[in-house]
C-alpha cells in the first residue's frame, strides 16, 4: 500500500513509474490504437502506475539535481516506448504479409488510411490486421502487455534503468531482418498460387497468341488469390499465436537489454 506520509518525493517516484507506464500505453497494441482515446489511455496509466506503486514501495531515487532527474525520467520513457513500439510493430508483420498479397493480387491500388501507422494500408493488410486484432482481443492479449508492464519493474527497477546501445541495436536489427521472412511465409500460400497462375498464362499466350492474356489474368489472379485466401483463413489463430509468440520474445529480449549489468 502507499505510506499515508506522502511527500514530494513520493510524487517524483510515481512520475517516473507513471513515465515508464505512459510510454508503453502510447504505442501498445490495442492500448495504443487511435480508436482509445487520449484521455482514455491517461486513466488507464494513472491506474496501472497506482497499482505498480502499490507493489514497489517508495525508495529514494539516486539524484541531486534536476538535471539527473530528468535524464531518469528519460531512460524511464525510452524503455516505456521502446517495448510498447516493437510490440506494435509485431503486429505490422501482419499488415506486410497483406500488401504482399495485394500487390500479387493487383488491389495494391486500392488503399486507405491506416491511423495507427499514419501511412496508406490496403484492403487485406486491413483485413488481416482486423481479424488478428480480433483473436488477441478474444485470447486477452491486453493481459500479456499490462503483465510484461509489471514485470519490466521487478527486472528493471525504477531509477535504475541501464541502456547498453550495442546490444538494443543487434535485437532490433535482428528482429527487423525476420520481420519481413515472417511475412513472406504468412503470405506464401497465395504468392505460390498467383505463380502458377502466371506461369500458366504464360504457356497459354504462346499456344493461344490471340487471347488477350493480359485482361484475363488479372481476373484469374483476383479469383486464384481469393480462393486461397479464404482457405486458408482457416490457419489465422496459428498465425496469431506464432505473431504472439514472436511478440513475448521481443519484449522479453528488450527487458533483458534495459536491466542492469
Amino acid at each position: 500500500m502507499i505510506e499515508e506520509t506522502f511527500s514530494i518525493y513520493h510524487l517524483e517516484y510515481f512520475l517516473v513509474i507513471l513515465v515508464r507506464v505512459m510510454g508503453v500505453l502510447a504505442y501498445a497494441p490495442i492500448f495504443g490504437n487511435m480508436n482509445v482515446s487520449r484521455r482514455a489511455r491517461l486513466f488507464i496509466g494513472i491506474g496501472i502506475a497506482y497499482a505498480m506503486i502499490s507493489i514497489h514501495p517508495y525508495e529514494p531515487l539516486a539524484y541531486t539535481t534536476f538535471i539527473e532527474y530528468s535524464i531518469i525520467l528519460l531512460k524511464e520513457l525510452v524503455v516505456g516506448v521502446t517495448i510498447g513500439f516493437m510490440a506494435n510493430v509485431t503486429l505490422s508483420i501482419i499488415n506486410m504479409a497483406g500488401q504482399f498479397i495485394d500487390r500479387e493480387m493487383g488491389f495494391s491500388m486500392v488503399s486507405s488510411f491506416d491511423a495507427n501507422f499514419g501511412t496508406e494500408t490496403t484492403i487485406t493488410a486491413q483485413f488481416y490486421e482486423m481479424l488478428v486484432m480480433v483473436i488477441m482481443l478474444a485470447s486477452n492479449m491486453h493481459y500479456f502487455i499490462i503483465s510484461a508492464l509489471a514485470d519490466s519493474f521487478e527486472l528493471i527497477p525504477v531509477g535504475e534503468v541501464m541502456i547498453d546501445t550495442g546490444t538494443l541495436y543487434d535485437v532490433m536489427l535482428q528482429y527487423i531482418t525476420t520481420y519481413f521472412v515472417i511475412a513472406l511465409r504468412i503470405c506464401l500460400p497465395i504468392l505460390v498460387a498467383t505463380i502458377i497462375v502466371s506461369v500458366v498464362l504464360g504457356v497459354l499466350a504462346k499456344t493461344a497468341p490471340q487471347m488477350n492474356m493480359f485482361v484475363v489474368g488479372i481476373q484469374l489472379k483476383i479469383f486464384a488469390g481469393f480462393a486461397v485466401l479464404f482457405v486458408t483463413l482457416q490457419f489465422l489463430p496459428i498465425v496469431t499465436n506464432y505473431v504472439y509468440e514472436q511478440m513475448q520474445v521481443i519484449v522479453e529480449e528488450l527487458i533483458k537489454v534495459f536491466m542492469s549489468q
